[in-house]
């Protein structure tokens, strides 16, 4: 399927929801697996359609170093237990704008260049606006209720590996240990989410995304 027709099919899905309040997506999958390319894409869908969006990362949600970095920096369940801060995540942002919430939430927690908690910018929502929020390990099992509309990006872990290492390239300060951070702690970490949590089989939408030009619905 074209990608653009995907994402315009991706924006009806969502759009054909009926809730009393913000609807709440999210998008997951393994590291680099095109996650946030493909939400902002649909983002850009959904303003163009002249709907109010909230867009967000659980990035900007992170634990600070001291958390997170605990278990070593190349730790894989490091990463997959100390990198968010999902308390704040969830009250902050999720649980706000759903059936109990008051409508008044929170877009991001710490700052990562800082390493300090922001200054809360508390914001008041809509019942029509619509959260679209990515990160990889979204579904896991206590959180997964907390969205209305699920979507599981799934790419091969050999094809995000590339992709990933040469984004990362720079940062790292050559593709072979960019690589090689993603075999050890972001993939490995990846696979322990799939395992444990299994969030294709709890997605609304399931995407492959191997084929960047051609994505299509599992």
């Amino acid at each position: 399927m074209l990608r653009k027709k995907l994402i315009s099919e991706l924006a009806n899905k969502v759009l054909s929801l009926k809730t009393g309040h913000p609807i709440r997506v999210g998008v997951s999958g393994i590291t680099s697996s095109g996650k946030t390319t493909l939400t902002n894409e649909l983002t850009e869908e959904l303003q163009n359609r002249k709907k109010n969006v909230i867009r967000t990362s659980i990035d900007y949600f992170h634990n600070p170093r001291s958390i997170r970095y605990r278990q070593g920096k190349e730790s894989a369940l490091g990463y997959y237990q100390d990198a968010h801060d999902y308390e704040s995540f969830k009250n902050k942002l999720l649980i706000p704008l759903g059936p109990e919430g008051n409508f008044h939430y929170q877009i991001a927690s710490l700052d990562l260049t800082t390493d300090q908690y922001v200054k809360p910018n508390i914001q008041s929502a809509s019942k029509d606006m619509i959260l679209i929020v990515d990160g990889t390990f979204l579904f896991k099992k206590h959180l997964r209720n907390l969205y209305d509309f699920k979507i599981f990006v799934s790419t091969d872990f050999e094809l995000a590996r590339k992709r990933g290492a040469k984004r990362e390239e720079q940062a790292f300060g050559s593709y072979e240990k960019a690589e090689e951070m993603f075999i050890k702690r972001y993939h490995a970490s990846s696979k322990i989410y799939l395992d444990e949590h299994q969030p294709q089989f709890s997605a609304d939408v399931v995407i492959n995304n191997n084929d960047l030009t051609n994505p299509y619905f599992i």
